[in-house]
């Protein structure tokens, strides 16, 4: 397991599925700055396709999945649909997170009950880091209370 140093705390970790590549950059640029301003404390592995970030649902058991929908070999509905089947036992709960920019998209995903949404056309910095922050409390506490019963 890995830990922060400073507050010998586990560090959380974040699967990035998008494969474009202005968006991604972007999201890197977030996730650097918010790093370096101690916003968040976190490890972000990146996937540019969904067959590889079912792969990477399994080795690297992350805490919040920000998965885009219009994919690649396989697209993000499939994406999930395998991380429920796969669930594992290590992470029982982990935030699955679309990213996404036409509200039929939207609509879909709320039917498959995701946790959330990022709209590619509002990606700023704040809303960004605040919602990521949200969402690694809540998986925190979560898998808090999954050890304490």
């Amino acid at each position: 397991m890995e830990t922060n140093d400073n507050a010998n705390q586990r560090v959380q970790k974040i699967l990035v599925v998008e494969d474009n590549k202005q968006t991604r950059e972007l999201m890197q640029l977030f996730f650097k700055k918010a790093q370096e301003r101690r916003d968040l404390n976190c490890i972000v592995v990146e996937s540019e396709d969904g067959e590889e970030a079912m792969i990477m649902l399994e080795s690297e058991q992350p805490d919040i999945i920000l998965c885009d929908i219009g994919l690649p070999k396989k697209d993000g509905f499939e994406v999930l649909d395998y991380f429920r089947n796969i669930r594992n036992p290590a992470t029982p709960y982990c935030f699955f997170t679309f990213i996404t920019a036409s509200p039929e998209e939207r609509s879909k995903a709320f039917k498959e009950r995701v946790d959330g949404f990022i709209s590619k056309g509002d990606l700023n910095y704040f809303n960004f880091t605040l919602q990521i922050r949200s969402w690694l409390k809540l998986a925190e506490l979560e898998r808090e209370r999954e050890n304490f019963y």
